[in-house]
């Protein structure tokens, strides 16, 4: 079994101290400013590669180039490295990362599901069914939604993490391991199972997932370091206007919109927008998510992955979830309590 070990500052801390965003009428004072985004790889990321296609952060005041990963975690990576100053991720990462005492501060929400993360398996390892993963080789990447993710489908079918042999994998290389049978099944994205499925010759099912919606909600959001956010709030506000330009486009001009989604994503039109019928998009902080990230975080230290904060995890995640820029640019999007 892959060993998990706990993720410390180092390996999670942002480093998006220089990011600099701006609004239109800031960016007319002090002219364009130039950063690199890290994004992460898949339909459900579409909002985020609509403001890059279509170029909406110019219209606040920021000449962006894009770094492509194959998920949220990578894209941390890349900042960390000083590769990128802006990422975006999802709950399950900046869960873990403010348990492990990371400031890393979520400045809005842009979509969610359940059922975009799959188990695929092989047929031939007489997996039928999530029961049947027990003491079976799955592979997922650990430290991302995708490990989270699989802890709770297990929990569906009477299984832990314990029960399984955890092999750490990316996705597309899960794909080719899955396809060629070094493992017996895996945990990630909707697209990469129907991938596996497509290139398996019949070897591989997607496993039955119902009930997961009460288990499972998967948060994508847009993160920032505690010292932007306090330095210079203006620019997070442009960044989030941003997000609400490419939402606007998505709900106006759906069918271009998932065009663009499935050129970036190189694949084909009709199942980028299967996938995106099982997401609910929306630019949005509310409780929902905060919950979440409190589950989240249980979940990273029963798994040996964080340990116990001394502070209370709601408390202390609800200071990591900054509501000031979407409240100035759509105080109806924030319900958080």
């Amino acid at each position: 079994m892959t060993r998990s070990h706990s993720i410390d500052r180092r390996q999670f801390g942002l480093g998006l101290a220089g990011l600099a965003l701006g609004s239109s009428a800031w960016a007319q004072q002090a002219g364009a400013e130039k950063i690199v985004v890290a994004e992460s790889q898949g339909f459900s990321w579409a909002i985020p590669y609509l403001v890059s296609s279509k170029n909406y952060w110019k219209n606040h005041g920021i000449e962006a180039t894009t770094l492509q990963f194959t998920s949220g975690r990578l894209a941390f990576d890349a900042a960390v490295a000083g590769k990128a100053q802006f990422a975006t991720s999802t709950d399950s990462v900046v869960g873990l990362a403010g348990a492990n005492g990371v400031p890393a501060v979520i400045v809005a929400e842009f979509s969610r599901l359940s059922s975009g993360m799959v188990v695929a398996a092989r047929t031939d390892r007489g997996i039928q069914t999530g029961a049947q993963l027990k003491g079976k080789r799955v592979a997922t990447t650990i430290g991302t939604s995708g490990h989270y993710f699989l802890s709770r489908f297990l929990s569906l079918h009477g299984l832990a993490l314990k029960d399984v042999t955890l092999v750490n994998l990316r996705g597309p290389d899960a794909v080719t391991a899955v396809t060629r049978g070094d493992i017996d099944a895996f945990a990630w994205g909707w697209d990469s199972g129907q991938k596996a499925v497509a290139d398996s010759g019949g070897k591989v099912r997607l496993l039955d997932d119902t009930g997961l919606e009460k288990v499972f909600l998967s948060h994508y959001v847009l993160t920032a370091s505690e010292a932007l956010v306090q330095g210079k709030p203006k620019l997070v506000e442009a960044a989030v206007r941003s997000l609400l330009d490419a939402e606007k486009f998505y709900r106006a001009q759906t069918t271009d919109a998932i065009a663009l989604v499935a050129e970036r994503t190189k694949a084909t039109v009709e199942v980028t927008k299967a996938g995106l019928d099982t997401v609910s998009v929306g630019v949005r902080l509310d409780n929902r998510l905060l919950d979440d990230l409190v589950l989240n975080a249980q979940w990273a230290i029963e798994a040996g992955l964080a340990t116990q904060p001394k502070e209370d995890l709601r408390t202390l995640y609800r200071k990591l979830i900054y509501a000031d820029a979407l409240k100035a640019a759509a105080p109806e999007r924030v319900t958080l309590g």
